[in-house]
């Protein structure tokens, strides 16, 4: 922290009993908001020493001190300084961590250690009333809570029959009795009555408690009551009985009350151990239930919603190395849980996600998700599509698959960049308090101090972030098909990439085969959701740009890619060479008037123009020339950039080239025969920032990103993207076309080279992110020759009846590769049916104990340094498999399932990021399988996903009928703002490369 950026408050000591809090304030300069301002507040008030002895053998003496913050309420009646906070069960330690804690191994016994030493039994939870002031901060009420013979409770164990419960220990080695009256608090709201909702995370269970501390009411899962009969309170079974499988200790640790006090809600801290253990530990499904509240007593419940947390690679930050790590390494996803709630509205949510030292606060709106109450989905298990079992909702990674959306979140606080400068957060923030309309006070659960750290209370100016007034700020995004136009022809590249003309509003799309770009008219498009989506065209082509006409050449070849910029059109077109070679010669890009379709110019570039974009000030056209060998891998141009200036509306005659000589380096992937680094290079897509300074360029073979300074018009580093390791869970794959089944788990020592094709790049937070679609490519090149005897004179590799003469091809199988018997997957490797079936490279980095595979099954994002911010995992793996079932993995041009799992996949391939009622999505079309993916990316540290959308049939043979198919192999996606719309609202427009289709999708 730095000490010039704070002033350190006068340490104060309240007389509190016959014990004393120290209470130290750390002012940040700023503005004052109702006597409040940005501070940090450390508590350490000591309940004495505890001594640990077992079994003759003397251990540790710990100082204890008060654990406040297991809960955190402010009262909207009270001062704004002011504010409620609950502590748990008391001091405790777990038994298996008894020889580091206390000295003594095995403290409880021999296989005791899942059960808890408490050093305090007779402690009492308790709620206590803070008041921040000038000097700092004091308590200034505590309410010990009571059965209703007014005898203090206790934190001890329940002796529960209906779940799983744990021995108490005393701190001299023997095991307590149990205390059904005992409650482990860790959240709390305040009604206008005077008395209070808690959270109970052991049971888990609901405490109505009155003012003055006594248990009214206890509310556990049905058939707990009977178990806790004895209480000396009311207990009541009103909660639904699957919450009794809450993984022991992981119950429920949020409560929040509605303004107007109608609804109380409460969240579980972790999914349930629903059937068992392995569910609560691999699933982000959290369950999240609404009652209805009359006078403060609670009705019945009227909602249950599916929360899903984010995975934990969303808490750390690996460029930096800060964030959530364990050795430098993702934490596990069950470290992951939900430990607060407020509302902020009726059914309009606060949530906190935590590991130890990351905090995120997402905003939910209960509206935005299906609720699940009363269905067989919340009671039991239900048929899925990607498992011949039925599954529990912890077992399902996709409840939308089901029928079941999750609440749709968006991040509104992360500590890991959010923080004020010079501000640190305590670990383990477990209590919020929304102080006024400025201020939040996080504060932390210090487990009493065992390890030392004392409770922390931090404020912080983030209020106004997190009520923020934003239309549908939580809605999910629909994406209804509107528009399409069919060509009729079958996996001939009849609609690859798309472009928009605003003022005209047509659609410009890559006919590539045909040499012409199709013009589509999309001005009188209707808003309303075709009424048979697989075989409506309701859309005119309204023009052609005949390329091959107005070229005037032979030499040239297929179009490549479209782009729009103000009133001009830019085709990349791809030319032969003197020798005659298709894609190696100079190609051009021919520049046309957008209004009239009228051809203006063709201005030279390099080899195999394959992209091409405006910057987004006009001023400039990007191209890709990917510079790809001939077919016999003879001839291999220079991979480059042009760069096109555009003055008054008009293109310059001769374009610059950037070269990537100067970058060479031994961290970029380069193979092939005789490789030259600028040869080898093989520009891909390029995507440029808002203002029109950096571009991005994603050189797919090499797996890595280029930087351009577009002021300096230099190239200023290529990046070498790494790997994405297969053997971490959260990046399962599956790896088999001949297994007959969905097999998605992680392969140790499997690697995937991310090799992204299309990229786009937006600014958040004030910074430029770039997001890759990360299909994956090998090179495989062969040529025509009549027999093997000419293949080989030819200087080929081998000969094949169907495909020719081989001339050079990384391509392999796994089960060839020479894999040592001491890697970690030898025997799945060895399996032609398994990891052996599976596409791999022979040359990879160099590292024997990895195999290598192509691409990364998903959608990443970078910094502007080409650093890895966020990656998508498994998430389309999965959520594909859930939604197809047999289907899933299927290729674009015939229906087989599971035929692309040995090769990348569903492959994300195109990609369009954009924006709608202010916040940002990423649009991820799954070439292969078919349709695209929607992710809220406003924030790259909390993405969310909002859905899949596809438009195919599986049922029909696309060679046999086209018409009933629907659209096959997005190739091509474009983005439409709601200002530049026909309709009005948001469009995504999507060119299908097999089935020939442009489809036009409204976003609401």
């Amino acid at each position: 922290m730095k000490k010039s950026m704070l002033a350190l408050a006068v340490a104060v000591t309240a007389a509190m009993g016959s014990q004393a809090a120290l209470v130290q304030a750390q002012n940040h300069q700023s503005h004052q908001s109702h006597g409040l301002k940005p501070a940090q507040y450390t508590l350490d008030e000591s309940l004495g020493r505890a001594d640990f002895s077992a079994a003759g053998e003397v251990g540790k003496s710990l100082e204890i001190s008060v654990g406040f913050g297991s809960g955190a309420f402010h009262y909207h009646k009270d001062p704004a300084n002011q504010f409620y906070a609950v502590t748990d069960r008391g001091p405790n330690i777990k038994c298996k961590d008894s020889a580091k804690l206390v000295g003594i191994a095995d403290f409880c016994g021999a296989g005791e250690g899942a059960h808890k030493i408490f050093p305090m039994p007779a402690y009492t939870p308790m709620i206590s009333k803070f008041e921040i002031g000038t000097d700092g901060v004091k308590v200034i009420q505590r309410i010990p809570l009571r059965n209703r013979a007014g005898e203090k409770i206790s934190g001890l164990s329940n002796d529960l029959k209906v779940t799983n419960t744990e021995k108490s220990y005393a701190n001299t080695g023997e095991q307590r009795a149990f205390d059904n009256e005992g409650v482990d608090t860790e959240a709390l709201v305040k009604l206008s009555d005077g008395s209070f909702w808690l959270a109970d995370e052991y049971g888990p269970s609901l405490l109505h408690v009155a003012p003055d501390g006594t248990v009214l009411e206890r509310v556990v899962p049905a058939g707990m009551e009977a178990d806790l009969a004895d209480a000396g309170y009311p207990v009541s079974g009103k909660l639904p009985a699957v919450y009794a499988k809450r993984k022991l200790n992981r119950g429920m640790e949020s409560v929040a009350v509605s303004p107007d006090e109608r609804s109380l809600y409460f969240i579980m801290q972790s999914p349930l151990a629903n059937p068992n253990a392995a569910a609560y530990k691999n699933s982000r499904n959290v369950r999240l239930i609404k009652f209805g509240l009359n006078n403060g007593e609670l009705g019945r419940p009227q909602g249950e919603w599916v929360y899903q947390i984010d995975t934990p690679a969303m808490f750390a930050d690996l460029p930096s190395g800060k964030g959530d790590l364990k050795k430098g390494k993702i934490r596990k996803q069950s470290d992951v849980k939900i430990s607060e709630m407020v509302a902020v509205g009726n059914d309009d949510l606060i949530i906190l996600e935590r590991i130890s030292k990351v905090t995120k606060l997402y905003r939910v709106q209960l509206s935005s998700g299906d609720s699940i109450l009363n269905t067989e989905l919340s009671r039991g298990a239900v048929a899925v599509r990607d498992s011949d079992s039925k599954q529990t909702l912890e077992q399902i990674y996709d409840p939308g698959a089901v029928g079941a959306m999750p609440l749709v979140k968006a991040l509104v606080f992360n500590s890991l960049t959010d923080l004020p400068e010079g501000m640190t957060l305590a670990t383990k923030i477990e209590g919020i308090a929304l102080l006024d309309d400025q201020h939040v006070a996080l504060i932390n659960d210090n487990d009493f101090g065992i390890d030392g750290k004392p409770t922390q209370i931090s404020v912080l100016p983030i209020m106004p972030k997190l009520v923020a007034k934003q239309s549908k700020l939580e809605q999910r995004l629909s994406a209804s098909l509107i528009g399409r136009h069919t060509t009729g022809i079958y996996d001939q590249s009849a609609a690859e990439i798309v472009s928009y003309h605003p003022r005209s509003k047509r659609a410009f799309v890559v006919n590539a085969e045909a040499k012409q770009i199709d013009v589509i008219d999309l001005s009188k498009l209707d808003a309303k959701p075709l009424a048979d989506p697989l075989r409506d065209s309701n859309l005119a082509r309204v023009g052609r740009l005949d390329i091959g006409a107005d070229l005037k050449s032979q030499r040239f070849g297929a179009a490549n890619s479209v782009a729009v910029g103000g009133n001009l059109v830019a085709v990349a077109v791809e030319a032969a060479d003197i020798a005659g070679n298709k894609k190696q010669g100079p190609g051009v890009v021919a520049f046309y008037d957008a209004r009239s379709l009228k051809f203006l110019k063709a201005v030279r570039v390099g080899a195999l123009p394959d992209m091409l974009t405006f910057t987004p000030d006009n001023s400039k056209l990007l191209v890709a020339n990917e510079g790809e060998p001939s077919k016999d891998y003879r001839v291999d141009p220079v991979g480059t950039i042009s760069v096109i200036q555009i003055r008054n509306g008009r293109p310059a005659d001769v374009a610059t080239e950037l070269r990537f000589d100067q970058h060479a380096s031994e961290a970029i992937r380069t193979f092939g025969p005789g490789a030259d680094f600028a040869k080898d290079l093989e520009p891909e897509y390029i995507a440029v920032s808002d203002d029109s300074n950096t571009a991005w360029v994603s050189l797919q073979e090499n797996n890595a990103l280029a930087v351009i300074d577009l002021k300096t018009m230099r190239i200023s580093q290529v990046v070498d993207l790494g790997l994405k390791d297969y053997g971490r869970p959260g990046n399962e794959l599956d790896v088999s076309d001949k297994d007959k089944k969905i097999d998605i788990r992680t392969r140790l020592g499997v690697v995937g080279m991310y090799q992204p094709d299309t990229i786009a790049a937006y600014r958040a937070e004030g910074h430029n992110y770039v997001v890759t679609a990360n299909e994956g490519d090998a090179r495989d090149y062969w040529f025509d020759a009549a027999d093997e005897a000419g293949c080989l004179a030819a200087g080929g590799q081998e000969f094949d009846v169907d495909d020719g003469c081989l001339a050079f091809s990384e391509e392999t199988r796994i089960a060839k590769l020479d894999i040592p018997a001491t890697h970690p997957s030898a025997d799945q490797a060895a399996d032609k049916k398994s990891l052996g079936r599976m596409k791999t490279t022979r040359y990879g980095y160099g590292d024997d104990s990895l195999i290598y595979t192509y691409g990364a099954r998903s959608f990443s994002i970078w910094n502007e340094q080409a650093e890895l911010v966020f990656d998508s995992q498994a998430d389309i793996e999965k959520v594909t498999a859930a939604r197809l079932g047999k289907h899933f993995n299927n290729t674009d041009n015939k229906n087989k399932g599971d035929n692309r799992s040995d090769d990348k996949g569903a492959e994300p391939e195109a990609l369009a990021v954009g924006q709608v009622n202010g916040r940002t999505y990423a649009f991820v079309g799954l070439e292969r399988t078919g349709g695209f993916m929607i992710y809220d990316i406003t924030n790259p540290y909390g993405v969310v996903c909002h859905d899949y959308v596809i438009n195919r049939n599986f049922e029909a043979d696309p060679k046999k009928d086209l018409s009933d198919a629907g659209d096959l192999a997005p190739e091509g996606m474009k983005f439409v703002s709601a200002e530049q719309s026909p309709t009005g609202k948001p469009l995504l427009i999507v060119g299908y490369e097999v089935s020939g289709s442009t489809a036009v999708y409204q976003l609401q």
